[in-house]
């Protein structure tokens, strides 16, 4: 609707209670003075007069404030006051009073007048003592009538004065307000209040919200007040838009001001490179009355309800010029782009051969004095206007005439240098021998050499006309020499300026003939002619403003031979004038109008063209893709670049400091923390050999109690990456490859166990794949074997049967890729498929099969490997077939581990004995299964263990050797013990047997046996007592005799120090891991360097004398 408006849910309550707060005090002030006079003049009479009472209760009005209000109208109800009217109006008028406390005030003042009738007159005297009225009259105190006005305000919306007394005083004060204050605008804090405050009651204005909790409503359903009438609302709110509108015109005219001090500055600054000091504070200070003007019309539009008018707060036309230009030259001065192309093409146009010091001084003492004047040409950027350019093919044939009129003279006077004259001069042979070397001169040394001959040889008067008629007419078909005549004209600067000059001079006018008439030459000489301008722009003959100048003329009539002329100077100097700080911004907007003006081209050439020559000008690095990594790399921390160091850097020799790097980092920043962690999860920034170390750091670092999470979080980004190689096949896959070593690194730093290894392997082949390219798709055997090749040695050991189970799931997998491959070859090969299949290989990749045998070869096994796809699928399903009935027992079955019988002697029962077999041992009793993604089979098998072999028994003798050698504990001092010997018939008496709990048969009764698996059986009944088991200990006794003591020791108490036990013999089987591991790396290190230095003798060759 169109009175619906958007208020403030706070001002809306409190409008809603304070109108109804003035409704009932209007009815009450009626109500009182409808009374009979005579009747309170009998309770005034009833009321104590005492003089001691009132004086006191005056002493409390003249200090009143909104707490002591309800005490005064409690104590006035008790008093006789009619004597003290005046007095009390007075004291409330002059009374300091806060906006807080106008409603208690106000409820005062109803009150007295509903006890004496005559307060209101009396009060609004009082008024018009303190209040404005008068343009003669001054504000002293803002703040006491800011009081004063809401006061009366308030009072006059509860109808507390009679007629329209107290109406007129507020018009005429707010007139007062308004109509005095319309240049300084000091009252606008004042006007806010009031409008906020009782604007919908006296002028039906609602304030815009400006909290966050509002609510759309219409005016007609707001609370409305009968104290004013609405053309009394009208006058009020026209007064208040009346200022409101003032002060907008006075923020208008401080934003033009800004504006024009600030294009000042800005034109000084690009004129002059800085700006006078009188008007940088004319600037301030017009910014300083703008911002100003703006805050207060913004408050006031908030208060009046009125939506502020954005200001035309305009930068300097030149700002975003002049903006591109700093851009640029930042750019050029940190390296991010470069003015030319290449080293060499600098070299070329910078570094010019200085004939003063290579060629004597007579030679060129004639023609090193200046005696010519440079003809008219552009020399400030900023004149060159590029406005009115993209105008759709406009010619402006009057601007042509008149630029022709100016070169005209200059043409008319060196005409005679364009033609070849008719008259037949000597030609020497030194002049043929440089004309032979101007046609070859295609390198810088040629260019150079042709300067010193010309001025050892040929420094004559009509040898240099000759030479300026050469420079300004080339070969038509030669474009490719132009730069090096540049060059030429460029060297000769030095020892013939006039050489210089008159090239120049003619080439300029021969161009603005061109663009007058453009029918009465060749293409080719109009190309020769602006590439030649081009070129001597490079080399500082011709200002960069000239040469823009030059373009802009062919741009703004882009068609016919403008287009070829166009095209050859952006090609030729289109990049040196956009890579120029002065001259880029304009560069950048003609470019702009060039590619708009290509767009509505037709002709195909024409459109080739236009585009060779914008992206010669504005090649890749300068687009949007470009600027965008130049951001990113402006965003690149010293930080950062240390983190991507220390990562990406990471060797065998530095391992240890990059740990160090990555404790010191501050992990506490998320920004670093997620930089940080980003690169340790990308392996594939890394060559395949260092992500050894890699992982080693991260298994140091995790191995600190503060960065635990570390390492799972790159664990799991590794995974993440495995999973979305399977999800999008050929995407990922050389990531995925590098993090699939990288996840095998850091299990054989044991920060990865088992398990995990194994449902990879386990999920990379039972992934589904697209049935249609399946066949082709071989990345996950690769995945597969790289995981064992790198981690196998170890998970042979450690879940002996579990790889074994997994390898012939594997072997299936493989097979069946390999008969696929075969099936969709041998379709391939019929008649005619081949053809339109395009290439394909007919024989199963060789580096596949190649790493499935090695990988075959490492779990070596004595049974007999599947040879094809039947082969395996036999072997799958006896063992599944073999494990169904397994599958359903009961879980606490399963969970049980054997303990395998051991015949010890008597002084070892009390601590369990150390487990020195191999690790493959204990995998072998505990077995998982994996059947599938959610099946697990654990049975016991209750049989000894197979022989070790012999390489085991060899790594083992090797690692007890390395072990006793390096960590050797400290030693401690021998004590001196006694030896106790056994009787043989206490010890056969006591020998001790360790039994399974399913083992059956009798026992000898005076053998103690240990049974581990009773106490499980104990725990989980609930009704059998806890086993309580007895053991001997010997002791020494008098003369140094064995004595036996018995001792009652609980199962449970035993089977907790046995679980104890194995886990530190756990602990210590991997802390021994690590130790192999570093010291086989080291030794490794060793031998690679004593081979190298071996190496390095043989090279040095012996001599003997």
């Amino acid at each position: 609707m169109d009175d619906e408006i958007e208020i403030d849910l706070e001002w809306y309550n409190e409008l809603v209670r304070r109108c109804s707060i003035q409704a009932c005090a209007r009815e009450n002030i009626e109500v009182a003075r409808t009374k009979n006079p005579d009747d309170n003049e009998k309770e005034l009479r009833a009321l104590d007069s005492a003089l001691k009472k009132t004086t006191s209760f005056m002493k409390k009005i003249k200090t009143l404030n909104a707490a002591s209000i309800s005490g005064i109208i409690q104590e006035m109800s008790k008093l006789n006051l009619s004597k003290f009217v005046e007095e009390m109006a007075s004291a409330i008028i002059e009374a300091k009073l806060k906006i807080a406390d106008i409603e208690n005030v106000v409820v005062l003042c109803q009150q007295i007048e509903m006890r004496y009738p005559n307060f209101s007159e009396i009060l609004i005297g009082e008024f018009k003592k303190v209040l404005p009225l008068k343009k003669a009259d001054t504000i002293t105190n803002s703040a006491k009538l800011r009081v004063d006005v809401l006061l009366l305000a308030e009072l006059v919306v509860c109808g507390f004065f009679m007629k329209k007394d107290g109406l007129q005083i507020l018009g005429g004060v707010l007139t007062y307000i308004v109509q005095t204050d319309k240049t300084e605008f000091v009252n606008v804090g004042l006007l806010n209040s009031i409008c906020r405050n009782v604007g919908w009651q006296i002028a039906g204005i609602c304030p815009l919200p400006s909290g966050q909790e509002t609510m759309n409503v219409q005016k007609k359903d707001l609370p409305s007040s009968t104290a004013l009438t609405e053309e009394q609302k009208t006058s009020i709110r026209n007064l208040l838009m009346g200022y409101y509108e003032a002060l907008y015109n006075k923020t208008e005219k401080a934003c033009t001001a800004r504006n024009k001090s600030l294009k000042k500055v800005k034109k000084q600054e690009r004129t002059r490179g800085d700006a006078a000091e009188s008007e940088r504070n004319a600037l301030n200070q017009a910014q300083t009355e703008f911002d100003h003007c703006r805050k207060l019309v913004g408050e006031l539009s908030c208060a009046l309800g009125v939506a502020l008018k954005e200001f035309n707060e305009e930068a300097s036309d030149d700002e975003e010029d002049e903006a591109a230009n700093v851009e640029m030259g930042r750019a050029l001065a940190e390296g991010e782009v470069h003015l030319w192309q290449d080293d060499e093409t600098r070299a070329f146009y910078e570094n010019i051969l200085d004939l003063r010091e290579t060629v004597p001084k007579s030679l060129y003492e004639e023609s090193e004095k200046r005696t010519i004047e440079s003809g008219p040409m552009q020399k400030n950027i900023d004149d060159i206007d590029m406005d009115n350019l993209n105008e759709q093919q406009s010619v402006d044939l009057s601007a042509r005439a008149r630029s022709f009129k100016e070169g005209e003279q200059s043409f008319e006077e060196h005409r005679d240098l364009f033609a070849i004259s008719d008259e037949k001069e000597k030609v020497t042979n030194n002049w043929q021998s440089f004309m032979l070397d101007l046609n070859h001169c295609v390198s810088k040394y040629s260019a150079d050499k042709a300067a010193i001959f010309f001025v050892s040889s040929l420094n004559t008067k009509s040898n240099r006309k000759k030479l300026v008629n050469l420079m300004v007419n080339p070969p038509q078909s030669r474009l490719d020499l132009l730069p090096f005549y540049a060059r030429l004209v460029a060297t000769l600067e030095a020892v013939m300026p006039d050489v210089t000059i008159e090239v120049v001079n003619n080439i300029l006018a021969k161009f603005k003939e061109y663009m007058q008439d453009n029918g009465n030459a060749r293409i080719q000489d109009k190309l020769s002619c602006v590439m030649m301008i081009a070129e001597l722009m490079k080399f500082g003959l011709i200002s960069r403003a000239e040469g823009l100048s030059c373009l802009r003329q062919l741009v703004y009539d882009l068609r016919g031979h403008c287009v070829d002329m166009t095209a050859t100077m952006l090609e030729s100097g289109g990049f040196y004038l956009y890579r120029h700080t002065d001259s880029h911004a304009k560069m950048k907007r003609l470019l702009e109008v060039v590619k708009a003006k290509r767009d509505r081209m037709k002709d195909n050439r024409y459109i080739m063209l236009i585009d060779n020559a914008y992206f010669a000008c504005l090649p890749p690095e300068d687009s949007a893709q470009e600027r965008a990594r130049m951001q990113n790399n402006r965003e690149n921390t010293p930080m950062k670049m240390f983190i991507r160091h220390i990562i990406l850097d990471i060797n065998s020799l530095n391992v240890d400091d990059c740990l160090k790097g990555l404790r010191k980092l501050d992990w506490a920043d998320p920004e670093i923390r997620n930089y940080t962690l980003k690169y340790l999860s990308s392996p594939w920034l890394l060559p395949v050999e260092n992500l050894q170390h890699l992982a080693s750091a991260v298994t140091g670092l995790s191995n600190l109690s503060l960065f635990k999470w570390v390492g799972v979080a790159v664990t799991d980004a590794i995974l993440e990456m495995i999973r979305l190689s399977l999800e999008l096949p050929g995407v990922f896959n050389q990531w995925s490859q590098a993090a699939i070593i990288y996840l095998g690194e850091l299990y054989n730093f044991s920060f990865c166990d088992e398990e995990l290894l194994v449902k990879v392997m386990y999920q990379i082949i039972t992934f589904p794949e697209n049935e249609a390219t399946d066949w082709r798709n071989l990345h996950r055997v690769r995945l597969v074997c790289s995981l064992l090749k790198v981690s196998g040695e170890y998970l042979k050991k450690e879940r002996k049967l579990q790889i074994k189970y997994f390898l012939i799931y594997f072997y299936r997998y493989y097979y069946m890729k390999k008969e696929q491959w075969d099936a969709e070859i041998a379709k391939l090969m019929e008649v005619g498929a081949i053809e339109e299949c395009g290439s394909v290989l007919t024989k199963f990749p060789f580096e596949v099969e190649t790493a499935f045998i090695e990988v075959s070869k490492l779990f070596r096994t004595r049974s007999r490997l599947p040879q094809n796809l039947a082969d395996a699928t036999k072997m799958v399903e006896d063992i599944e077939a073999r494990y169904k009935d397994m599958a359903n027992l009961d879980q606490s079955e399963s969970d049980r581990q054997p303990i395998r019988r051991e015949s010890d002697d008597l002084d070892a029962i009390l601590e369990e004995e150390e487990d020195e077999e191999e690790p493959e041992a204990q995998d072998s009793d505990d077995m998982v299964c994996d059947f599938g993604d959610d099946q697990k089979l654990r049975y016991h098998i209750e049989k000894e263990r197979e022989a070790s072999k012999e390489e085991d028994e060899e790594f083992q003798r090797e690692l007890d050797r390395l072990l006793s050698d390096s960590y050797r504990t400290p030693v401690v001092q021998n004590i001196n013990a006694v030896d106790i010997s056994l009787p043989a018939s206490i010890k056969t008496r006591f020998e001790r047997t360790i039994k399974f709990a399913d083992e059956e048969g009798d026992s000898n009764p005076t053998t103690s046996v240990i049974s581990l698996a009773h106490s499980k059986e104990t725990r989980d009944g609930d009704d059998e007592p806890p086993r309580v088991q007895k053991v001997v200990l010997m002791t020494r006794g008098k003369k140094n005799k064995p004595q036996l003591k018995t001792i009652a020791m609980e199962d449970p108490e035993l089977r907790k120090r046995w679980e104890l036990e194995r886990k530190r013999e756990a602990m210590e089987r991997e802390n021994n891991k690590m130790i192999t591991l570093g010291h086989q790396r080291r030794i490794e290190n060793e031998e690679q360097k004593a081979l190298e230095a071996q190496m390095n003798r043989m090279k040095i060759k012996k001599y003997h004398h």
